[in-house]
């Protein structure tokens, strides 16, 4: 006999952010139709005696960390007796994967792939799938200004992207702002997925997450944008090559500005500053006249050649 859904109390995931993985993503479906909370092994200790739990895991990807959580929760299962269903996304014949095996109720094979592999139990088991898991895809909007932003993931300042959030409703302005993001060789990953989280939550449904693009794929975003947006810890630098790349590409720019900022950036001119905005800057036609100006600009103060010619003049 099969549970009833509403008989789970928690789905535990091995992976828990969505936006960098699918597991993470089912998982966070899975429990949003089964209406139970969303958690990681590290969060275990929260379960009540006599529940029972839905498991999605995948022990792809080497983790001592986490097999040490998975291996505890085994521990909390004997102490408060608690029943557990297991979903696996893929199998390969690890010990904590048959000790997960042994005292599961129900088992989910992803493919028939893993359930070939899990021929071995006579618990019971069903071949099954994982559903299309993508939401909304490309928003387009012919009337809706076209925002884009994309930078190290660590750098995201919330506190400017609400400043903006808050500017943009008061002007009764219909946008769409998407992300992609990078990160730094010694960045935290994981990061991101918190980023983006408050992210949702300044911009609503507004907000589109694209992860990592391909140079040629941000070329193309910032071609059908009519705005791009980054902020920085204190103001633009000279060494920010993101903004520079694209005031070159003709796309005007919002961000935050100081004392510090390059002497040849001016507001309103070839770069706006978000605590001056207003809604006259961000009509398209305005913003396009700062994005032609910009691209001049930067070409006449921050190009690749001059920068080499003045490295060999100091050589001589």
């Amino acid at each position: 006999m099969w549970y009833n859904t509403s008989m789970y109390s928690h789905l535990i995931s091995t992976n828990t952010k969505p936006h960098l993985s699918g597991v993470a993503k089912f998982s966070e479906i899975i429990a949003g139709k089964l209406s139970v909370p969303f958690i990681g092994f590290t969060e275990i200790d929260q379960l009540k005696k006599g529940t029972t739990v839905f498991l999605s895991v995948s022990f792809f990807m080497a983790d001592i960390e986490l097999e040490t959580e998975a291996w505890r929760f085994l521990s909390l299962v004997e102490e408060k007796n608690i029943k557990f269903s297991l979903f696996f996304h893929s199998f390969d014949d690890l010990p904590i994967e048959h000790a997960l095996i042994k005292r599961a109720v129900h088992i989910y094979a992803a493919n028939a792939e893993i359930y070939h592999q899990l021929a071995f139990t006579d618990k019971p088991k069903r071949n099954v799938w994982s559903p299309p898991l993508l939401s909304n895809g490309l928003k387009t909007n012919d009337f809706a200004l076209n925002i884009f932003s994309f930078g190290m993931a660590f750098k995201i300042q919330t506190k400017l992207h609400k400043l903006l959030a808050a500017k943009l409703k008061k002007f009764n302005i219909d946008y769409i702002i998407r992300f992609s993001t990078g990160f730094h060789e010694r960045a935290n990953f994981g990061n991101y997925d918190e980023f983006a989280r408050q992210l949702e939550e300044i911009y609503g449904d507004k907000v589109q997450f694209y992860g990592f693009l391909s140079d040629e794929a941000v070329s193309y975003f910032l071609n059908i944008s009519n705005l791009y947006v980054n902020f920085f810890p204190k103001g633009v630098r000279s060494n920010n090559t993101t903004i520079f790349a694209v005031m070159k590409k003709g796309c005007p720019v919002v961000t935050n500005l100081d004392t510090f900022s390059p002497h040849w950036m001016k507001k309103r001119k070839n770069i706006l500053d978000v605590q001056e905005l207003t809604k006259e800057m961000i009509s398209k036609n305005a913003l396009s006249k700062v994005g032609e100006q910009a691209m001049k600009d930067v070409k006449k103060n921050v190009s690749l050649n001059k920068l080499v010619t003045l490295i060999q003049k100091d050589t001589k």
